[in-house]
């Protein structure tokens, strides 16, 4: 059976000129609820797996965050 996670990414500037930027992931995280609510975390290992039979509400809550 398939299983994923939903991701988000983002750059924040660097402070220091000529640094690269920092990329922010965030991942719906494993203690939320499938329904309402959920919470984010930063932290991989923490994140939400979802399985295949949940890829609609996934595709729900990734539109109403602006997610891909």
């Amino acid at each position: 059976m398939a299983s994923f996670i939903d991701c988000s990414s983002h750059m924040k500037a660097s402070k220091v000129k000529g640094d690269f930027p920092e990329i922010i992931y965030t991942y719906i995280s494993n203690d939320s609820h499938i329904g309402w609510p959920y919470s984010l975390t930063a932290d991989c290992n923490d994140a939400y797996v979802f399985d295949k039979f949940e890829w609609i509400v996934t595709e729900f809550i990734a539109s109403c965050w602006g997610r891909r």
